[in-house]
């Protein structure tokens, strides 16, 4: 009797144990304007590309997810044939979303309370937006027409109304450290802080952002770039160059001054500046002046015919990796054009000099010999 008791109780206590409730757990129930039977998948991105974390089955347009997660981060739901690909703020609640395959803008999330700051956040920063489509398309409208005085115009235009949109959203981080949406808007500006003022805001943060994801991908990416701070030994790395055989950059170190030059040819800013790397390869190089270029192409051909068109004949480097060269993960490189200068020993001495500051860099460093009285 004893033993049948205690095998009923331990079967009651199996049954309590299965139905506790998952600790963190969310659940996503999901509706797709087109009905039609095939795969939903929740992915999030890791190192990048889009990883499956699972998928199921539509049923006459609806599917749902389980699952858990710690703490909240954006995931993705993507149906494979649609080219339709929805991030959202997942955490641990029941959130509803649903799926405008026609217009996958017009998707709505709901249950999410990341998710709504970030869309409110969003909405503040289409004001921006809004102001700098409306100069691209006066610039566009002005280059049609040949009225470069006004392209001119719309130029400097953008550029001061996106540095106002890359201010607006580094004050937002700054006004709520404890947000969980903050490091993630933060990773993705990430490319727009200066050492200092990326390791400031994040020391700013509350400790309840410590184990965000995006937190720790903030953090990896400050001891990157205080690696290859002003000051520091250059990192080294072998790559492929133009004409196919491995060239390792130390190769190039410990005699001229030697400029690591980040670019890609699809890059405008990037074609725009070569003219005048060409200008101060020419002027300099027999002073003791050489260019080392790593492009963040993909494709070789064009790469290849940008080197020939723009005349560029230093050594040139690249993996075809796109934005995941690297060569430009090793030196935090995140937007181009970026280039890094170092001196006769390998160190360190400047970072993004172009136009006027590379000009006044390199005649600092090779100062014209006097004149004869």
């Amino acid at each position: 009797m004893i033993k049948k008791l205690f095998f009923a109780l331990l079967a009651v206590a199996i049954i309590t144990s299965c139905e506790k409730p998952v600790k963190n757990a969310f659940t996503i129930n999901g509706t797709v304007d087109s009905v039609f039977n095939g795969l939903v998948l929740l992915q999030k991105r890791v190192d990048n590309p889009l990883v499956t974390i699972d998928s199921v089955r539509l049923d006459n347009g609806k599917f749902t997810f389980k699952g858990a997660v710690d703490y909240p981060e954006v995931y993705y739901l993507t149906i494979p044939g649609t080219k339709s690909s929805v991030p959202f703020f997942i955490e641990s609640s029941e959130i509803t979303v649903n799926i405008m395959t026609k217009d996958i803008n017009k998707s709505k999330i709901t249950g999410s309370k990341n998710q709504a700051e970030y869309d409110s956040y969003l909405d503040m920063l289409d004001q921006f937006n809004a102001k700098i489509r409306e100069s691209y398309q006066m610039y566009n409208t002005a280059q049609e027409v040949g009225d470069i005085a006004k392209a001119k115009y719309y130029d400097s235009l953008l550029t001061v109304q996106d540095e106002q949109r890359t201010e607006f959203s580094k004050q937002y981080v700054l006004k709520n450290p404890a947000s969980f949406i903050s490091p993630y808007i933060m990773y993705r500006n990430s490319y727009s802080y200066e050492m200092e003022d990326l390791e400031k805001t994040l020391n700013g943060f509350d400790t309840s952002l410590s184990h965000s994801i995006y937190t720790g991908y903030l953090q990896e990416y400050l001891g990157i770039l205080k690696r290859v701070a002003v000051g520091q030994m250059f990192v080294p790395f072998t790559m492929v160059d133009s004409t196919g055989a491995e060239v390792s950059v130390t190769d190039y170190t410990g005699k001229n001054y030697l400029l690591l030059d980040f670019w890609a040819s699809w890059c405008s800013p990037c074609r725009a500046e070569n003219p005048n790397l060409v200008n101060m390869y020419n002027t300099y190089h027999e002073k003791g002046f050489d260019i080392f270029g790593v492009s963040f192409d993909s494709s070789r051909e064009r790469w290849l015919e940008a080197i020939k068109d723009d005349g560029l004949t230093w050594t040139h480097v690249s993996d075809l990796a796109g934005w995941q060269n690297a060569a430009g993960k090793l030196y935090g490189i995140r937007s181009i054009p970026s280039n890094v200068l170092l001196d006769t020993n390998g160190v360190i001495i400047g970072k993004n000099l172009r136009g006027e500051d590379l000009q006044a860099k390199l005649a600092e460093l090779f100062p014209a010999p006097a004149k004869k009285k």
